[in-house]
């Protein structure tokens, strides 16, 4: 089991390892290379570069498209044009400079400009780069290499073209993160071919095919790490020594979370790559505080790979392939806590939007057709606590949340409305109706939530990962709730129909929430359906054979492709016949193990419900069973008649005795005077099963005793006949 511990774990940074260098012409950041399809072969390729504000404002970048590899030499080259001017991000916080126009003294600040090419790049394996010698120096890689930025694409083939995923534009991959504290960092792209996308963590690219060379992790504290003292449990962290190099799933020191139990258990590194999510959660755990902006002992260069994969010609394959070099500066945040992640919870019933939020997550899953109202809460833990912080949230979510095809669709999978941002608790609501359109959708909304403090904000970036399913929830269910049904030929079955959707609906034109109603329609593989019933939610069958009952439950308000389909199979069995009873000797046995009532001269017997009977008072016998199928109860035809007469006494005069009667032991003497055929005595318990049996072959006319030995039967009533050729008497045995 795993059990989350986060450490503030202290790396150490030895002064050699990581001296400062000159300042360079440029510091580039980050940078990120995407392309559109555009036809004919022809390709729109935007670079998008992060820039220290340190650095020159508009630095020269050259498009060179190679295929067929690294080795092969650039056939295909343009120059990246601006975009306009550089876009400068928010202040640090209010009261901190924070753009290139009033740049700090010692935190790194930057803006960012997109370039842009358009080339034509015939079918092949195209490799499309910029480089630029002017990446600062970081704390993992090793000097200054060139910021290298690549796109791939496989147009091989006819009529095959591709565009690449798109990153958010409010997606920059430049981080603040607060030292010791949890952070997540987004970096979901929208992918608007239809191709499935896998992420990986990378390693920063400083020529094509040429990795950048990671640092060694200069680590110099315990490797066993003690957690309790009583009982000893401590944690075993040797695995990340000082030493061994930074690697693209651990680019920078983190806190960890432990793993195995005590007394030793296992160190887990916090910083991990969701791939559903598409995020990346840390914990960083050193600060050193800077000395000017050039200062790189907080700075750490992480890549993320995003691969297209398509199956062309039944053969699944990559076409396409992007990065995300992104840069995260640890700060000190001092007392204040980052805003705590966005949370989802579902409001509205019958919806069956289920909303999970974890760590690392927040999923939610919606069934088109379904109104669902969600909320999505900001809070921050500085405004939770007493006294509180009062701070202001700020939320960002894309721009184009509203209108973009692969988000909210321009109301097709819903609305959102966002109040009170920059108030201290922001309330985010989602109106979802999906369209049947939108089934099987999975959308990625990109949340930023900072708050106000100084003289560093809190950030929180999220990604919201919506679901959207196809499901019928109408229902038809049998009486008794059996969902499979059985009658008997004559037999009826109620029926209800459910709709199980909920029971309003939003009007996006009135922005407006209306009450929902269903119609209902039944038709049947079969027979037994009352015609006059087919649109009522009830109805009650009477099939002559097994039918299966079909009910369609559609919406009046939005119905398009809304109706639900259910069904319901109702099995008929052969009618019931009458129970059949067999007889051995006054013991009368059902052919139904349960359900029986017997009858005495057409006169129930009062708690003669077994299978078997001992007839002991002369007369008509009969039994009748009942069954319950599916809820209902059915009762058979009377069975046929079984008479048993009065005892016929062998002779005048003939006499027959048992004593003691009752027997306290079991143990007794039978007596027969007058008899002078053989005899058979037999001894049935109340199930008309033999318990004890004994023959007398030639009884004498003068009197014969027979001993009985019940000893080995529990207590209890019995029957004892004795039975000749021509006579049978009965007498009534007790045994204490």
């Amino acid at each position: 089991m795993k059990k989350h511990l986060l450490l503030a774990f202290l790396f150490m940074f030895a002064g050699s390892l990581l001296g400062l260098t000159p300042a360079r012409a440029s510091h580039l950041l980050g940078a990120d290379m995407t392309y559109t399809a555009l036809g004919n072969n022809q390709y729109r390729v935007n670079l998008r570069v992060y820039n220290e504000c340190s650095g020159i404002p508009n630095p020269t970048y050259t498009l060179e498209c190679r295929n067929g590899g690294c080795n092969a030499t650039a056939t295909v080259t343009a120059t990246l044009v601006a975009q306009g001017s550089p876009v400068i991000p928010l202040p640090l916080c209010p009261g901190t400079p924070g753009s290139c126009a009033s740049p700090s003294s010692v935190y790194s600040l930057y803006n960012f400009t997109t370039y842009q090419a358009t080339v034509t790049l015939l079918p092949g394996q195209w490799t499309m780069s910029t480089s630029n010698a002017a990446r600062p120096t970081v704390a993992n890689i090793v000097g200054s290499p060139d910021l290298y930025t690549e796109a791939y694409l496989d147009n091989r083939g006819t009529n095959i073209t591709n565009t690449s995923p798109q990153f958010d534009a409010q997606d920059v991959p430049i981080q603040y993160v607060c030292v010791n504290q949890r952070t997540t960092f987004g970096f979901s792209a929208m992918e608007p071919d239809g191709d499935s996308v896998v992420y990986s963590l990378a390693a920063p690219l400083m020529a094509c095919g040429t990795q950048a060379t990671y640092t060694s992790r200069p680590y110099t504290g315990t490797p066993i790490i003690t957690l309790t003292t009583n009982p000893l449990c401590v944690m075993d962290v040797s695995a990340y020594q000082s030493g061994t190099l930074y690697s693209p799933t651990l680019p920078m020191p983190v806190g960890f979370d432990t793993t195995g139990t005590c007394p030793i258990k296992q160190g887990v590194p916090i910083f991990r790559l969701n791939q559903e999510a598409r995020t990346v959660t840390f914990l960083p755990s050193y600060y050193a505080p800077p000395t000017s902006t050039a200062d790189g002992r907080n700075k750490y260069q992480v890549a993320i790979e995003a691969t297209e994969y398509r199956r062309v010609n039944g053969v699944r394959r990559v076409v396409g392939r992007i990065r995300h070099e992104a840069m995260l500066i640890v700060m000190d945040c001092g007392a204040n806590t980052v805003p705590s992640p966005a949370r989802l919870s579902s409001a509205t019933a019958a919806s069956h939007a289920v909303a999970v939020n974890t760590a690392d997550t927040t999923k939610l899953t919606v069934y088109t057709c379904n109104y669902a109202r969600v909320r999505l809460n900001f809070t921050d833990p500085d405004n939770l606590r007493t006294p509180s912080a009062h701070q202001q949230l700020t939320v960002t979510l894309p721009t184009d949340l509203a209108t973009n095809s692969q988000l909210l669709a321009g109301g097709d999978v819903g609305t959102f409305s966002l109040s009170g941002n920059g108030t201290e608790n922001p309330v985010g609501t989602f109106f979802f109706q999906p369209a049947p359109t939108t089934a099987g959708s999975i959308i990625r909304i990109n949340v930023r939530i900072e708050d106000n403090a100084c003289p560093v904000k809190g950030r929180q970036n999220r990604v919201i990962v919506i679901k959207v399913l196809r499901r019928g929830f109408a229902a038809a269910v049998a009486a008794g709730g059996n969902p499979n049904p059985f009658i008997y030929t004559g037999g009826s079955l109620a029926i209800q129909g459910l709709a199980q959707r909920p029971d309003s609906v939003r009007r996006i034109a009135q922005n407006m929430t209306a009450a929902q109603t269903y119609t209902y329609q039944w038709r049947v593989q079969g027979d037994g359906l009352n015609t006059a019933q087919a649109s009522s939610p009830n109805i009650t069958v009477t099939p002559t054979v097994t039918s299966r009952y079909f009910l369609t439950v559609t919406p009046t308000i939005g119905g398009s492709g809304c109706g639900d389909t259910t069904s319901v199979l109702v099995q008929v069995l052969s009618p019931l016949v009458a129970p059949v009873i067999s007889r051995a000797g006054n013991v009368l046995t059902s052919n139904f193990p349960t359900g029986n009532q017997w009858y005495l001269n057409g006169q129930p017997i009062a708690g003669a419900t077994g299978q078997s009977i001992v007839a002991t008072t002369s007369g008509t016998y009969t039994v009748r069973a009942t069954v319950v199928v599916g809820g209902t109860s059915y009762t058979t035809p009377m069975s046929a008649a079984q008479t048993v007469l009065s005892a016929q006494r062998a002779l005048a005069g003939a006499s027959l005795s048992v004593a003691p009667n009752p027997t306290p032991d079991g143990r007794l003497s039978v007596v027969l005077t007058g008899y002078r055929l053989p005899v058979e005595l037999t001894v049935l318990d109340a199930l008309g099963r033999t318990v004890g049996r004994a023959a007398i072959a030639s009884p004498s006319p003068q009197g014969a005793a027979q001993a009985l030995d019940l000893t080995g039967v529990g207590p209890g009533v019995y029957v004892l006949q004795v039975r000749t050729a021509a006579s049978l008497e009965t007498r009534r045995i007790v045994r204490e």
